[in-house]
């Protein structure tokens, strides 16, 4: 009787874990199932959210869209200007893109006051110019090159209405739209600036001149 009771005991435990195994293979398969299917679905493009018209740069109507996300004391982000400002005469100035501006205020509190300058400046109409402004006088981050001295002496020296200037940014007026779209940017998976949509395309990082002007190239309608 035991040798009889132990080899039951021995094919149960068998059957038991024939079914264990089986039972993680057809978990496994299933898993598998749902990668394939998600790796050959159409992905939709993220969009991201519009801004007001101050910040963007060309015409409404362009073919091709450049979001860029930026942070004014990112020094690859300067880099990135200079080359929005390479590229402009072939593709913003001829009406081929646009280029929209968003605020990705996350190195410090320079970054986020920066921002709003540069907001108060766009009530004036001088956005770009107090951006590439920004730009041009960054000297590393969260060293004092964007204090809120500096930042109102930078609105003198574009010649903006100070008093107007000064009152705008002493009151933060800005400043809830500036953390929305740090948080807009955060799901749509931005981390890092600069940061692009091409029409949609997602480019994290900095590309060459040459990279960026085939990127756009490929979202032109072809005669």
């Amino acid at each position: 009787m035991s040798k009889m009771s132990a080899r039951k005991r021995a094919q149960k435990k068998s059957n038991t874990s024939l079914w264990i195994i089986g039972g993680v293979i057809a978990a496994a398969v299933i898993v598998l199932g749902l990668v394939l299917v998600n790796l050959s679905a159409p992905r939709t493009p993220r969009v991201p959210a519009q801004t007001s018209s101050g910040r963007i740069l060309g015409s409404a109507d362009a073919p091709v869209t450049i979001d860029m996300y930026s942070d004014f004391q990112c020094p690859v982000c300067r880099r990135a200007d200079l080359m929005i400002q390479q590229l402009a005469p072939k593709y913003v100035d001829t009406g081929k893109a646009k280029v929209i501006y968003h605020n990705f205020a996350f190195i410090g509190r320079e970054s986020t006051q920066a921002a709003l300058a540069a907001e108060c400046a766009n009530d004036q109409g001088k956005f770009w110019a107090y951006a590439t402004h920004l730009f041009d006088n960054q000297t590393g981050e969260n060293v004092g090159a964007f204090s809120d001295a500096n930042l109102k002496r930078f609105a003198q020296e574009l010649n903006l209405d100070t008093t107007a200037f000064n009152a705008c940014f002493d009151s933060g007026k800005h400043n809830a739209l500036i953390q929305q779209e740090l948080e807009a940017a955060r799901t749509l998976g931005i981390k890092a600036t600069p940061s692009f949509f091409v029409n949609g395309q997602f480019i994290e990082g900095l590309l060459s001149p040459d990279q960026f002007s085939q990127t756009i190239e490929s979202y032109i309608p072809k005669p």
